[in-house]
Formats: structure tokens, C-alpha cells, sequence
């Protein structure tokens, strides 16, 4: 272990401590844990890093996860699970015209860009580290990237039955990816450029929202 790591560790540990209820204990583990995670990659991360910066025993990560995998799995499902959350939300709520389903989902994506720094950092860290560890970019592409090409399929579908999207939209491989891809894209440009220099979410937002309308309307379908 580095001496600058050993001395990151005893300042954690050396924080006031106060005994937390077991509703607040689990996700101040996963906050310790993301930025474990963030600061020293997947590789050099370790529990009692993790523990440390919790203000816990070591003990007591290893009481909720076996190991690190499992750390980190739970750390991404942290993050992501408030949008999928809202996602879902939006669709089960709204009754009203698939086309502006989907355009508050876009919007909702762009948004989420801006305004959450957690879900910037899990994906930095995913995009540094699944090359060298495949097992990570498994765990994103079953449930992260799964999950949310079956929400933009689902939308996709309803629009296609009630005659506003293209009859042939529903069957067309790759088509919920496509949807998805310019706001991961935005996300990455972010982290490389900074928000200052990337280009601007709310432009790619509304030029977004106007290609994914104009591609899948239907034939009949007027422009609105």
C-alpha cells in the first residue's frame, strides 16, 4: 500500500464518528464506496478503503457485500436507479400521445446528464475500467444498458400501435440504441471537454428530440 494511501485511510478512519440508524448506513457505505471507487479505479479500490471513508469497520462492508464485486454492483445500481426510476415513472404515468412520452424521456436523459454528478462519476469509472475488467462492462450491459433499451423499445411499440410512429419501427433491429446513443455520446463529451467546452445539452437536447419525431412518425401522421 502507497503512503499516500495508508494516510488517505488513517484520515477517514480518524473522523468523528457517531452511530448511525440502518437507514442511513447502507448508502453512506455506497457514497464512501463510489468515491473509492472514483479516486483509485476498480483495480486499486479496496473495502477498507471503502470503510474508511464510511467511518465504519471493515467489518460492516463485508456484513452487506461479500466483496468488491458486489461493492461495486451495488454502487452502480445506486445511481442509476433514480432515473430509471423517474423513467419508469413517466411511462406508467402518462396516458396521453406516445411522441410526447418520448420526447419528456429525452428530455429526461439531458437533464440527468447535467444535474448528477454521481452518475458522471460511476460512468467515468466504467468507461476507464471495463476494458481491463470485462466483468465489469458485463454487469452495465445487463442492468443498465438492458434495461434501458427495453424501456425505449416499449415506448417505441405503443407509438407504433396507436398509429403514430412508422408501422415498421417496432421490428427494426438496433432502433432503441439509436435512441439512446446521442445522450450517452453527450455524457462522454462531458467528461472529456468539461461542461464549459462540450457541446451544449440543451442543443443536442432539442435537436435530438426533433430527429427521433421526425424519423419515427408515421406516413399519416401530420407534423405537429
Amino acid at each position: 500500500m502507497s503512503e499516500e494511501r495508508q494516510r488517505t485511510e488513517t484520515r477517514h478512519s480518524a473522523l468523528p464518528r457517531r452511530r448511525l440508524t440502518a437507514a442511513e448506513r447502507l448508502p453512506q457505505i455506497l457514497e464512501a464506496a463510489l468515491e473509492e471507487f472514483a479516486e483509485n479505479g476498480f483495480g486499486g479500490a479496496s473495502m477498507a478503503g471503502a470503510a474508511a471513508r464510511a467511518g465504519v469497520a471493515k467489518g460492516l462492508i463485508y456484513h452487506y457485500f461479500p466483496g468488491k464485486a458486489e461493492l461495486f454492483a451495488a454502487v452502480v445500481r445506486s445511481c442509476v436507479q433514480p432515473l430509471f426510476d423517474e423513467a419508469e415513472r413517466l411511462v406508467a404515468d402518462h396516458s396521453g400521445s406516445p411522441t410526447a412520452l418520448l420526447r419528456r424521456l429525452v428530455e429526461l436523459g439531458y437533464a440527468r446528464i447535467a444535474a448528477e454528478e454521481r452518475e458522471a462519476l460511476m460512468f467515468k469509472l466504467l468507461i476507464a475500467e471495463a476494458d481491463r475488467f470485462p466483468e465489469l462492462a458485463a454487469f452495465y450491459r445487463t442492468e443498465v444498458l438492458s434495461r434501458a433499451l427495453a424501456l425505449a423499445g416499449a415506448v417505441v411499440r405503443a407509438g407504433v400501435a396507436v398509429g403514430e410512429f412508422r408501422p415498421d419501427a417496432a421490428d427494426e433491429p438496433g432502433l432503441a440504441a439509436v435512441l439512446l446513443a446521442p445522450i450517452t455520446m453527450a455524457a462522454v463529451w462531458r467528461l472529456m471537454l468539461g461542461p464549459a467546452e462540450a457541446p451544449s445539452l440543451d442543443a443536442m437536447c432539442r435537436a435530438h428530440t426533433a430527429l427521433v419525431v421526425n424519423g419515427l412518425r408515421s406516413p399519416q401522421r401530420q407534423p405537429s
